[in-house]
């Protein structure tokens, strides 16, 4: 048989098995299973053009639109707190006993700050309704804006803002029955990228609401406009 009709019949079943390796493993999960809350210790990188921070910590969310985020230094001292609470922001450096406090749209446009406007937007990956979907979707998301949402065996796997934000879900677990990307990846338009990685996260239990006040007392507060970054 020539070579070139060898090539032609080989490579529809070569592309086959090149999609078949990059396919994400279907997992079982609860019909209708969605985070409520969670609370995870985390593995977190923030780097910006100008700027940069690493570490571990722990973060605790609340659905729709409750955070609370510790960053920890390698030697467990505590570089930075964020809460956020609606569209409300506070972010909290202890070394510098200063809180910077205020709305979503007040944050500097430098400094890697513009990734923290879209963390309630990334805690959003509720698994597709009905049967599962693969596929790519156009819909108005929670926060009330359009996004277009990709999903693979009912797991979402990317989302899209229309200012050119995306995040990426990886590495899926089922805890209690519902599905956890367990490694979520923030790129905005800002070039600013957040990864976090979860690591042993409890899923839809009991928080009280004091995880996410602020405790402002011997702080220096300031507007968020007065922030110079990370």
């Amino acid at each position: 048989m020539p070579l070139y009709r060898l090539v032609k019949l080989l490579l529809p079943l070569l592309l086959l098995s090149a999609c078949a390796t990059v396919a994400t493993k279907p997992i079982d999960y609860r019909p209708g299973a969605v985070v409520s809350t969670l609370s995870s210790a985390v593995s977190l990188s923030i780097h910006a053009s100008d700027s940069g921070m690493s570490g571990s910590g722990y973060l605790v969310y609340r659905r729709p639109d409750q955070l609370h985020l510790v960053v920890l230094s390698p030697f467990g001292t505590t570089m930075m707190e964020a809460f956020a609470v609606g569209d409300r922001i506070t972010l909290i450096y202890p070394s510098k006993s200063t809180a910077y406090v205020g709305h979503f749209n007040e944050l500097p446009d430098n400094g890697g700050l513009q990734g923290w406007r879209l963390m309630r937007w990334v805690m959003d990956a509720e698994p597709s309704e009905g049967q599962p979907l693969s596929g790519t979707v156009e819909r108005i998301g929670k926060l009330g804006f359009s996004e277009k949402v990709t999903f693979e065996n009912g797991l979402v796997t990317s989302k899209e803002s229309p200012g050119g934000d995306h995040v990426y879900y990886s590495k899926y677990a089922t805890i209690n029955g519902v599905p956890v990307a367990m490694k979520l990846d923030l790129r905005n338009g800002h070039d600013d990228r957040i990864r976090i990685t979860l690591d042993e996260p409890e899923i839809n239990t009991p928080l009280e609401d004091t995880v996410f006040i602020p405790r402002l007392d011997g702080l220096t507060v300031m507007p968020l406009s007065a922030i110079k970054g990370l």
